[in-house]
């Protein structure tokens, strides 16, 4: 009957001492990860950032050309750190299409480009959207 008692404090024992252990590695890694930037990974919305215009079309003679947008803003979605999600608006995000070498008379479909926080990424394809480039003819 000794025998059986010892074994059962024994057992007791390594099951608390694991329990303690577990939590202790569990409390390591997530100082780690909340120390490197990182923590649990969120989603979230944001609605209507603004769609800003990068470089120039293609300049031909004495034209000047109009930019027409298919539309100003755009909604996506972006995951990363939930600290570094929480705080984010549409303010904080830059959303351009680069109209760089686009010929006058033509309508072109970009894909919207963005600039985002180093710890956040775009979730799903970006969109497309449309331009038209006009001329304005100076006389």
């Amino acid at each position: 009957m000794r025998l059986n008692r010892t074994m059962i404090h024994v057992n007791l024992g390594l099951k608390i001492f694991g329990l303690v252990l577990a939590i202790a590695i569990w409390v390591y890694i997530n100082a780690i990860v909340q120390t490197m930037g990182g923590g649990p990974l969120a989603y979230k919305d944001i609605k209507a950032v603004e769609i800003r215009l990068m470089g120039e079309p293609l300049f031909l003679g004495k034209n000047v050309f109009v930019v027409e947008l298919g539309r100003t803003t755009v909604d996506i979605r972006i995951r990363g750190p939930e600290q570094e999600i929480e705080k984010l608006t549409p303010v904080d995000i830059t959303a351009y299409v680069d109209v760089s070498g686009l010929k006058s008379g033509k309508t072109y479909s970009p894909v919207v480009k963005f600039v985002l926080p180093s710890d956040v990424e775009l979730v799903g394809a970006p969109p497309l959207i449309r331009v038209e480039i006009k001329d304005r003819n100076l006389q």
